[in-house]
């Protein structure tokens, strides 16, 4: 039997969320359901910068529960405060972040159901002072209404820590993907490395470079172009891979054309997700160039590919998942010379980028499914055990019994 029960809430199933949702729910400790707010069908959400489905082609809704909620905004409230707040059926309730007003209302309502908030704000972009003044004031007072705050990494603890939350209310909740998924699929193409090059028109002993994101100005795919650009004058011998779309295809393809780099880029289109692995096993290092990117699920997936990692510094997991000079560098978001001088060192040996590679190896154990679940089942522990504590401090030094006996006496 399952010693917690918890409920997840999220808008919509992702590529990394619903393998792990499945691993709790085998392992049997947590009784897991997931209600999702929008949808749980991949192919309903359309991805607002790509303009289509990502639609993935590995299961994301399998081997868990789950509950799709009324799409209408009322009757969604009303349901998921009658299952999830007033039923008393979990120890815990977890909900995603505080930019919804469903999930803000439910928290604001007047109960004693444990909420967890799970979240990924990183607070290294510029905003307006008074919008951070604001967001201040109201957090703070939002903030009370949650027993526990589920992190996905250093920089949202960071941010939890200074509007007050104490440390010990705070239980990562990373980003993780499927490690061994990535691993052994990089493994089986990377037996086919030099075919796949070649079919490409890639030479044997080229350099590649590999970006894996939208064409979008967010994921800033002309800063990559630009550094490799510049990478590529100091290493001829040398070739950068782009798989995404987006918006911004025909700009990036017009600078390929006007900089003499046809040949050594390749747009080849978006990836589903079984394809990924292939791109990060013909590679030789991973970049993401981000301009905004809150955490970056990208960076997981290379590395537990065994790739070094070049990433912005506006790229949220590069403040825990890079460290420099053992997996890869971090280079300051918009400096393409900078970015140009990180893979230059990584390819001026072979030798360098297969111990970085071998180091993110390593490290990306770290950032596993098991160190998630090990990290829900302490908080919903804590929610147990503060409850128990609670009710102690509630019950009355006689029991009803006692007291009638006292009277009659």
């Amino acid at each position: 039997m399952p010693r917690f029960s918890l409920a997840i809430l999220l808008t919509h199933p992702t590529q990394f969320d619903g393998p792990l949702f499945s691993r709790i729910s085998q392992a049997g400790v947590i009784d897991l359901t997931v209600y999702y707010l929008v949808t749980d069908c991949v192919a309903d959400k359309v991805d607002s910068e790509l303009r289509f489905s990502p639609n993935w082609d590995t299961p994301v809704t399998e081997g868990y529960r789950r509950v799709v909620c009324p799409r209408q905004f009322t009757r969604r409230l009303r349901f998921l405060w009658r299952e999830c707040i007033v039923g008393g059926k979990y120890d815990l309730v977890i909900v995603p972040g505080y930019a919804r007003l469903d999930t803000t209302l439910l928290a604001l309502a007047p109960h004693r159901r444990p909420l967890g908030m799970r979240l990924d704000t990183a607070p290294i972009y510029v905003e307006p002072r008074w919008r951070a003044w604001c967001k201040r004031i109201v957090l703070r007072r939002l903030f009370r209404r949650f027993a526990t705050f589920h992190s996905v990494g250093s920089l949202t603890e960071r941010f939890l820590e200074d509007l007050g939350v104490r440390p010990a209310r705070i239980f990562p909740f990373p980003y993780a993907v499927n490690n061994a998924y990535f691993a052994e699929k990089a493994d089986r193409f990377r037996q086919e490395r030099e075919r796949i090059r070649s079919d490409l028109g890639i030479s044997a002993g080229a350099f590649v470079v590999l970006g894996v994101l939208k064409f979008v100005p967010r994921e800033n795919p002309l800063e990559l172009l630009r550094g490799f650009h510049l990478f590529h004058e100091i290493c001829p011998d040398s070739a950068l891979l782009l798989v995404g779309a987006g918006a911004l295809e025909n700009e990036i393809k017009a600078y390929v054309a006007a900089s003499n780099l046809t040949g050594a880029v390749l747009l080849v289109g978006y990836a589903r997700y079984s394809e990924l692995p292939k791109w990060y096993a013909v590679s030789d290092v991973f970049v993401h160039p981000a301009r905004r990117e809150s955490w970056g699920v990208s960076v997981n997936e290379a590395m537990a590919c065994g790739l070094p990692v070049v990433a912005s510094s506006s790229v949220g997991s590069s403040y825990d998942l890079v460290r420099d000079g053992a997996n890869g560098y971090q280079y300051p978001s918009e400096n393409v010379k900078a970015l140009a001088g990180c893979l230059a060192r990584i390819a001026s040996r072979p030798d360098r980028g297969v111990a970085l590679g071998e180091c993110s190896t390593r490290l990306i154990q770290a950032w596993d499914f098991e160190a998630t679940m090990r990290s829900l089942e302490s908080a919903v522990d804590m929610i147990r055990s503060e409850s128990t504590h609670q009710n102690i401090r509630m019950k009355p030094l006689l029991e009803p019994a006692e007291v009638e006996r006292g009277q009659q006496h």
